[in-house]
């Protein structure tokens, strides 16, 4: 005998139902979108989920995803604005930018993980030839930006093509 089911309307997101044959699709996105928003997962794991990646990692990915939202000459134009505004009376060179103002940058476009990865735009930073005056035009500034996303060995490599396939998978989820 069939009858339907008694349930209240709160159910977690974690909980699937099927009255007949699922539509596979969906149910998989719904799935992975729940474990990429961290919804209906257990505490623990939601932290675990968001903790397991390097935060190196975590800012290459966010300067990409900067580079798929504005273009180099946009983000140069930025950083020279930074650097003028973070010249303290130091008349700057016109269209360069200076230490500061890539600081600035950074700390715009890698949010919590800036202070996680200083080190390595300053290192960054230095290795750019920058003729002693800390000065870099629009070629050393794309050559820095460059040096922040190359991976540092093939295991990084891979992880990071890992992760993209399930940032992009999850996107395409959320299109659906």
């Amino acid at each position: 005998r069939d009858r339907e089911l008694i349930l209240r309307d709160d159910l977690p997101p974690n909980v699937f139902i099927f009255k007949g044959r699922p539509n596979l699709e969906r149910t998989i996105c719904g799935i992975i979108t729940g474990i990429a928003t961290g919804e209906g997962l257990p505490e623990e794991l939601h932290n675990k989920v968001l903790t397991q990646t390097p935060s190196d990692m975590r800012s290459k990915l966010l300067l990409e995803k900067a580079l798929s939202i504005y273009t180099m000459d946009q983000l140069y134009a930025h950083t020279v604005k930074a650097s003028a505004y973070h010249s303290e009376g130091i008349e700057p060179i016109a269209d360069t930018v200076n230490y500061q103002g890539v600081l600035s940058t950074m700390r715009h476009l890698l949010g919590d993980d800036y202070d996680l990865v200083t080190d390595k735009i300053t290192n960054n930073f230095e290795k750019v030839k920058t003729n002693g005056d800390c000065q870099m035009d629009f070629n050393d500034f794309e050559f820095f930006f460059n040096l922040m996303l190359e991976g540092s060995n093939t295991q990084e490599l891979s992880s990071m093509a890992s992760v993209k396939r399930g940032l992009q998978r999850r996107s395409t989820c959320r299109d659906t």
